[in-house]
């Protein structure tokens, strides 16, 4: 592993079925939804398994750092994540960048990502 794999990203908004994507029938990405499109203990234990599968698949350990996030729950039953939590109150500390660095990184992202899905959308896949 180079650090150039990519995995399948995961969007979280407000609603299951947003009208704009009533046509579509694929999106580069996964999708999931809540009322305050924010990660919840169900969609995280729900994309572990999912990665879980995948990594099980091609006979690969990792390891997953995650901060104490009320959603980051433990997840039983795990065959090739091993989940790391960050001790409480120690992101600030460990992530200095977050202020600047991290936040332009998020903006572009999230503008890429968008255009993906207005691509798609527009194609109606």
């Amino acid at each position: 592993m180079d650090g150039s794999e990519k995995i399948i990203p995961l969007v979280i908004g407000k609603f299951l079925k947003p009208r704009c994507m009533k046509n579509c029938k694929s999106l580069p990405l996964f999708y999931d939804a809540n009322s305050k499109a924010w990660m919840t203990a169900d969609i995280w234990e729900k994309t572990l398994r999912r990665w879980d599968l995948n990594f099980s698949k091609q006979k690969r350990k990792v390891a997953l750092i995650a901060d104490n996030c009320t959603a980051h729950c433990t997840v039983d039953g795990l065959k090739s994540i091993e989940l790391v939590f960050l001790p409480p109150n120690s992101t600030c500390v460990l992530q200095p960048l977050d202020q600047g660095i991290i936040q332009n990184f998020k903006a572009t992202y999230r503008k890429l990502l968008l255009q993906d899905m207005i691509s798609a959308i527009d194609r109606k896949e």
